[in-house]
């Protein structure tokens, strides 16, 4: 594992990985306090009006239950909690700095709909908040923007088989670069301060033995577990030609770690259907 870190940390050095916004980390900053002001915190949201029509943007779609439209910071700081507040403004920010081409905005679109996917199914998983489980998806490939940056010629072909073929097509980026958007997804998750049980999970949802190897750590395996069920149903939405036997086995690694009731992956996909085309992906390539 250290030689595929050692590469990757290698390709994070060459590309420009841009900062967050300052009211993320002004953000973060608060809510580090003994006693976060939760007034500071709403308007921090507010400070950017672009930031803040996406942040509601995905909190009315998919990340709130609430019945009535939260329609400002405050309301959202009042009805969300900070943890979720965080995850959540973090999510919508950096889809906003990050997409520059039709390749890349693919690549956070299957994210986000893989998030939005996620987010349904934990309603299930009682370890696992809704902005957690919309993070992992939407951040999963992050390391694969990045990648095709640093390899343009070569990389997008091996990264979308992954999409129907995700064990295979994975080990073959392994097999071509001695590491992988895994690796890399990681030190860029790091550098946005996203939550550690995500990025871990970032790094291990292309990995069969993830359950082994998070033995001890059952949260983290379940956001694995949400991002592997979340990338099936993704697909299905996609169609028919993307749902390979692989596919299935992969989707069945994850769904073996939860307990799902039958009506679950419905209820992704419906998700998927509604909100799939508007969260999220506002960004610079528009």
């Amino acid at each position: 594992m250290q030689e595929k870190l050692a590469l990757a940390a290698k390709i994070f050095s060459k590309v420009n990985i841009p900062t967050i916004p300052e009211e993320i980390i002004c953000l973060k900053e608060e809510l580090n306090k003994k006693y976060p002001n939760t007034v500071t915190i709403a308007n921090l949201i507010s400070h950017n009006p672009e930031l803040l029509g996406d942040f509601l943007t995905l909190v009315n779609t998919n990340i709130t239950n609430e019945k009535t439209e939260i329609k400002d910071a405050k309301a959202a700081v009042n009805v969300l909690g900070l943890d979720e507040i965080y995850n959540i403004f973090l999510s919508s920010s950096l889809t906003k700095i990050i997409a520059q081409s039709p390749d890349e905005k693919a690549i956070l679109t299957h994210g986000a709909q893989s998030g939005l996917a996620a987010a349904e199914l934990s309603y299930w998983v009682f370890d696992v908040s809704r902005s957690e489980a919309y993070m992992a998806g939407l951040m999963q490939n992050i390391g694969a923007i990045y990648f095709a940056r640093s390899e343009p010629e070569s990389y997008m072909e091996i990264y979308k088989a992954q999409l129907s073929n995700p064990i295979s097509a994975y080990d073959k980026e392994l097999e071509t670069y001695h590491t992988t958007h895994a690796y890399l997804g990681t030190f860029i998750a790091k550098k946005w301060h996203i939550n550690p049980d995500v990025y871990k999970s970032i790094l291990l949802h292309h990995d069969t033995n993830f359950a082994s190897k998070l033995a001890n750590d059952q949260k983290v395996r379940h956001i694995v577990s949400l991002i592997m069920l979340s990338n099936y149903v993704v697909s299905t939405n996609s169609g028919e030609q993307y749902i390979t036997q692989e596919l299935k086995e992969y989707r069945d690694l994850g769904k073996h770690q939860l307990s799902l009731p039958d009506n679950a992956l419905k209820a992704a996909n419906a998700a998927v259907i509604k909100w799939g085309n508007s969260v999220g992906l506002s960004t610079g390539s528009h």
